[in-house]
């Protein structure tokens, strides 16, 4: 399983890393992979957490509070892990109020199709979205881990 520390996870998902904090702190999103136990030690983040993080920073510029968030924030918490393939039909909607996690689920989405939604955010497009931010920052560590081993080859042989 791949992991993100928060520094890591705040370039993925676009939120600060002292934002990526104050939501631990305050029990809002937690790291799955390891808390941090203190000063100086490392949050790490799963990539469903990078998910949940990135529906949290979505609808927050939409202007939802954390408080109608965390409500819908739990149901994707307990869908499990989000890969491209299994979100496809994974959609929040919103009626102004209240939000809904949409799956496949017959019964959820005749229940959800009795509102008035103002707002659909589509989980499928937004993990695709990730996978790719997190293959393009890996890549990017590939080459300075690359560059930095190719300097320092070049350093002992030719003081060699």
């Amino acid at each position: 399983m791949d992991t993100y520390n928060s520094k890591l996870a705040s370039r993925i998902v676009g939120v600060s890393l002292r934002q990526i904090q104050y939501w631990d702190e305050r029990g809002f999103i937690r790291p799955s992979v390891k808390l941090a136990g203190g000063r100086g030690t490392k949050r790490l983040y799963s990539f469903h957490d990078l998910v949940c993080l990135r529906v949290v920073k979505d609808l927050t510029d939409r202007g939802f509070s954390l408080q109608k968030i965390e409500r819908g924030l739990r149901a994707l918490r307990a869908h499990g892990a989000v890969s491209a393939e299994d979100s496809e039909s994974l959609k929040y909607l919103t009626d102004g109020e209240q939000l809904f996690l949409i799956t496949s689920d017959r019964e959820k989405i005749l229940g959800a199709m009795e509102r008035h939604f103002v707002l659909s955010l589509g989980i499928g497009s937004l993990v695709r979205e990730l996978a790719g931010t997190v293959e393009q920052v890996a890549r990017g560590q590939r080459a300075q881990r690359s560059g930095a081993l190719r300097r320092l080859a070049e350093k002992r042989t030719g003081s060699a």
